[in-house]
């Protein structure tokens, strides 16, 4: 399809690009998202989702944006605008050259598991886009299987967090829970140990990672709730020195995660 060139804020497709970034609601109306950036936007389409449409700066689009379309639908619809324009479109402080809107669905909890899953996050009520985004890109990273979020975590599909991990969120299982309960009981009678990330607890590498395992790592400000708390089979700490009193959810979650791996690989 041949560029369309874009000169208005006014124009409906960038409309809707502004709502879907800025709109939770609006994204799961629609079943659609928001990306920013080269990088994203080529994550996108390896893990084959559908572009409805691709915005360009016109300079990038001279110099590299016209490799991209190469591997965009036929119906795709294609803008340029200028770079001016471009920059009170995106979010990011330094605008991204390319923009887009993907039809995306979201997966809802299943209970019934395919294959035994070896490794998964259960993320309560995380608040933080950078550690949620942060958080789903250690996963892929160490071969977690599912991260699940619970009732009142953020949007994983939001610009900040989808900018944090990089595109990774595209190639695992994400699953948004409404009873964490019900959860811990499946996972715990399809053969998993959940492990709290919670103090007081043994210390992580005292516990042995090496059965299928369920990760649960906690609201920033509060932690794991005390009914999660008391449904996991035991809770693991990190040990602290001086001052400190907690280490940022992110890094506590790429302790353990690669204490999972570091136990199954050797």
């Amino acid at each position: 399809m041949e560029p369309v060139i874009i000169n208005s804020l006014a124009n409906p497709m960038l409309k809707e690009f502004n709502k879907l970034q800025n709109s939770r609601r609006h994204r799961q109306k629609t079943g659609k998202i928001a990306l920013e950036g080269p990088n994203l936007v080529k994550e996108a389409l390896k893990a084959e989702l559908y572009p409805e449409a691709v915005f360009f700066s016109d300079t990038y689009y001279e110099l590299e944006g016209r490799a991209i379309t190469t591997r965009l639908p036929a119906n795709c619809r294609i803008f340029l605008m200028p770079p001016e324009l471009f920059k009170k479109v995106t979010a990011t402080e330094t605008p991204q050259p390319v923009a887009a809107i993907f039809q995306f669905e979201r997966q809802q909890y299943l209970r019934r598991f395919e294959d035994l899953p070896g490794l998964v996050v259960v993320l309560d009520r995380l608040q933080d886009p950078g550690n949620m985004g942060t958080i789903i890109r250690t996963a892929a990273a160490t071969g977690v299987e599912v991260v699940y979020y619970t009732a009142g975590s953020t949007d994983p599909y939001g610009p900040k967090v989808l900018r944090s991990t990089a595109g990774s969120v595209f190639h695992l299982r994400l699953e948004q829970v409404a009873d964490a309960l019900q959860l811990l009981d499946d996972l715990k009678n399809n053969g998993l140990q959940v492990a709290a990330a919670a103090r007081p607890g043994r210390l992580y590498w005292q516990v042995d990672f090496k059965p299928p395992t369920a990760l649960i790592i906690g609201n920033e400000a509060g932690g794991i709730t005390e009914e999660l708390l008391l449904k996991a089979d035991l809770q693991v700490s990190i040990p602290l020195h001086g001052r400190v009193e907690s280490l940022n959810a992110a890094v506590a979650s790429a302790v353990l995660m690669y204490e999972v791996v570091r136990q199954r690989s050797s």
